[in-house]
C-alpha cells in the first residue's frame, strides 16, 4: 500500500518545518526548535522512508509556487533546445570550470550537474558581444570548502571572470568576493573584496571601482534572498541604460519574493526557470531586470 501524509496531521505538520524561508515565523526562538524538528523529521524519513515524506513536500511546495508565479505573469513563453544554440559559452565553461554550463560533464571540477544559464546568456548576448565593455560579477567560485557556497576544492576561483573575458572581446570583468584568497588580477580581470550582506561594505567596493556603466551584472555570490536583495539594491545603480542585471542561483521558492519586491520598486523583472532533461533542479533559475 502506498505512503500517504493526510493534511493536517500530525506528519503533515512536522514536514511544515522545513517550509521555505518565506514561511517561516521572524521569531528567533521558534525558528531553532522548527531546524531541531526538521533534523528530525529527516533523519526518520530517511532512515524509516527512504526519503519519501521529504519528497513528498518538496514536490508539493514547488508546485505550490510554479502556480503563484504564473498566476502572476502576463506573458509565459517557453523555448525548447534539442542542441546548444550557442556553444561557445557552454565550450568556455568546460575550458575554465564555471559551472553555468557545460558540454563536456567529464571535465568539470564541481560534483554536481552545470546549470543551463548559457543557453539564456547566449539569447541575450550573442547577437552584441563586441558591444559589451563592462562586466561585474559577484563570486569569484571560493574553492573553500568551510565558507558558504563553495565551489569544493577542486573548484576553479575566477572561472566565470575568464569566460565573459573570452566571451565579450572589448569587456573589462570586474569580480568580487568575501574570500580575500582568491581574489586576483590578469588581463582584462580585476577583482575585489566584498560582504554582500553589508550595504557597507558593497558601498566601499564601488567606491573603490567606480563608474556606472556595467552592460551585465551577475549575482553567483551567496544565493540567499536577504543577500541577493541587499547587493542588488546598492549595486544596480551602477548599470548602464540598456544594461541587465541577473542573479543565479535563486531558489524557486525566492523566485516570487524577488520579483514581487523589486517590481514593486519599479523595475523590470523576468523571471526565468531554466530546465534541463532528466534534471529538474529547483535552483536552476534567474531573476533578470532590465535599465531601460
Amino acid at each position: 500500500m502506498p505512503f500517504t501524509v493526510k493534511p493536517n496531521s500530525w506528519l503533515a505538520r512536522q514536514i511544515a518545518c522545513v517550509a521555505p524561508p518565506a514561511e517561516r515565523s521572524e521569531d528567533g526562538h521558534q525558528r531553532e526548535r522548527g531546524s531541531e524538528m526538521k533534523s528530525i523529521v529527516k533523519s526518520l524519513d530517511k532512515a524509516l522512508l527512504n526519503g519519501a515524506l521529504q519528497g513528498w513536500w518538496y514536490r508539493r511546495a514547488v508546485a505550490k509556487t510554479s502556480l503563484a508565479l504564473e498566476s502572476g505573469a502576463v506573458h509565459r513563453m517557453e523555448i525548447y533546445n534539442t542542441l546548444h544554440q550557442n556553444p561557445e559559452l557552454p565550450l568556455l565553461c568546460d575550458k575554465y570550470g564555471s559551472d553555468k554550463g557545460n558540454i563536456d560533464a567529464s571535465t568539470k571540477p564541481y560534483v554536481w550537474p552545470a546549470h543551463s544559464y548559457t543557453e539564456l546568456y547566449g539569447l541575450l548576448f550573442a547577437h552584441r558581444r563586441a558591444h559589451v565593455r563592462r562586466v561585474f560579477e559577484c563570486g569569484l567560485g571560493t574553492n573553500n570548502p568551510d565558507l558558504p557556497s563553495s565551489m569544493g576544492v577542486h573548484g576553479k576561483p575566477g572561472a566565470s571572470h575568464r569566460m565573459w573575458r573570452d566571451y565579450f572581446p572589448n569587456a573589462d570583468v570586474v569580480g568580487a568576493d568575501i574570500d580575500r584568497d582568491v581574489l586576483f588580477k590578469e588581463d582584462r580581470i580585476s577583482t575585489f573584496y566584498v560582504d554582500q550582506t553589508d550595504a557597507k561594505s558593497v558601498r566601499a567596493l564601488w567606491e573603490q571601482v567606480g563608474g556606472d556603466d556595467f552592460d551585465l551584472m551577475i549575482d553567483d555570490g551567496l544565493h540567499t534572498f536577504d543577500a541577493g536583495l541587499c547587493l542588488f539594491e546598492n549595486s544596480v545603480h551602477r548599470l548602464a541604460k540598456g544594461g541587465i542585471y541577473i542573479i543565479e542561483d535563486v531558489n524557486i521558492f525566492d523566485l516570487k519574493r524577488f520579483k514581487d519586491v523589486l517590481g514593486a520598486a519599479g523595475h523590470r523583472v523576468q523571471v526565468a526557470r531554466l530546465h534541463r532533461h532528466q534534471d529538474e533542479r529547483t535552483n536552476n533559475n534567474m531573476v533578470v531586470v532590465y535599465k531601460d
